[in-house]
Parts: structure tokens; C-alpha cells; sequence
């Protein structure tokens, strides 16, 4: 499981990272083909999208904690 969980986590963290340093371009990153001129984000949009990412990203770390952890742990023998 935990393996699984590290290899689920390249693209969040990759996406992750890419929303916090280009929030415009990862919001209308498949909804580009609906608008002629893409319309221009406020900057409450932009923080809460920046926020979100980061969020997101602590929040898989710490499921990725969790999941390490249980991981590691031995399980205690049958009585």
C-alpha cells in the first residue's frame, strides 16, 4: 500500500506545485478549449486556488504518514 501511495503522489505533488506557481494556467488547464480569450482571474480566485494546492499537499503528506506508519508497525501475534 505504501508503495501504491508514493507513486499516487508524483502527480499530486507535481500538480500541487504547479498550481502554486502558475494558478492561472493549472485552473483553465482543461478548459481552455471552451473560451475564445481566457478570462482573467480575481486575486481572491488566485489565493484560494494557491491555498487549496497547499493544502492538498499537506494533507497527502500526512496521509502518506499515516500509511508509512501502519506500514512499519508490527502487528501483534495471534493468541
Amino acid at each position: 500500500m505504501l508503495f501504491i501511495s508514493i507513486v499516487f503522489s508524483i502527480p499530486i505533488y507535481l500538480f500541487g506545485i504547479w498550481s502554486f506557481y502558475d494558478p492561472e494556467e493549472s485552473y483553465f488547464y482543461f478548459e481552455k478549449w471552451r473560451y475564445k480569450e481566457i478570462p482573467e482571474l480575481s486575486e481572491i480566485q488566485i489565493k484560494l486556488i494557491r491555498i487549496g494546492s497547499v493544502v492538498a499537499m499537506i494533507f497527502w503528506t500526512i496521509f502518506l504518514i499515516v500509511v508509512a506508519i501502519d506500514t512499519f508497525t508490527p502487528e501483534p501475534p495471534f493468541p
